[in-house]
């Protein structure tokens, strides 16, 4: 198995009027996400390879599965320009941005939740 360079990082949160979840992600050179919502001590993995998506749980229900690939496209993506940080789907809104010179910032709405995403260099 190769080992894949940590690129990033950090934490997030989702909330709306009634729930709240946060928890620590990481984001490596390998095109993977591995996260942990707080209180739980299963990691969530999804990894983009060869336009496949692959994870070891279920999103249909929350996103559609093109939706999903558009976005880990976009979040892969390094954007320098104001025409890359933003992102927007139906019901899915977010903005990137560079917060100083070692964190990025993601921050917006999917469907009544606000998404907030704070990554750091390591």
């Amino acid at each position: 198995m190769k080992k894949y360079e940590i690129v990033k990082k950090g934490k997030f949160s989702i909330a709306s009027n009634s729930d709240y979840f946060s928890g620590t992600i990481i984001v490596s050179g390998g095109k993977r996400i591995k996260f942990n919502l707080d209180g739980l001590s299963k990691d969530f993995k999804i990894s983009l390879k060869d336009e496949k998506i692959k994870t070891n749980f279920r999103y249909e229900n929350i996103i559609k599965n093109s939706d999903l690939k558009l976005f880990l496209e976009w979040l892969f993506l390094e954007c320098i320009n104001v025409e890359c940080q933003n992102f927007a789907l139906q019901n899915f809104k977010l903005k990137k941005q560079l917060s100083d010179k070692t964190s990025l910032m993601i921050q917006g709405n999917f469907e009544k939740y606000r998404l907030s995403l704070k990554l750091y260099d390591i």
